[in-house]
């Protein structure tokens, strides 16, 4: 519980902006939702590889986060074919213990 707790906070800032970046540029493309979901995930552990901060264990963890947001901005009308979302990018926040 902790571990998932501790990912859930590390990330949610960083999932949150890339989902919304990937949704809003693919707006219109007509591009697959498991595409889009494999683009944050490649953008999310890319950085993070690069930084030398994500275990391999982690990333499927990271997955179901994408999928909890992408799922409550579909219901909640955030993503729609109609609208676009405006962004600010939000850095990874390395944090040691």
């Amino acid at each position: 519980m902790k571990k998932w707790l501790l990912l859930l906070l590390s990330y949610l800032p960083t999932i949150l902006a890339t989902v919304v970046a990937v949704e809003t540029a693919a707006t219109g493309l007509n591009v697959p939702g498991a595409n889009k979901k494999q683009v944050v995930l490649d953008i999310i552990t890319a950085g993070a590889k690069g930084a030398e901060v994500i275990p391999n264990d982690t990333v499927a963890g990271i997955g179901a986060i994408i999928d909890t947001v992408v799922g409550a901005f579909n219901k909640s009308g955030i993503f729609n074919k109609t609208t676009t979302v405006p962004i600010t990018p939000v850095p990874i926040v390395v944090r040691t213990a």
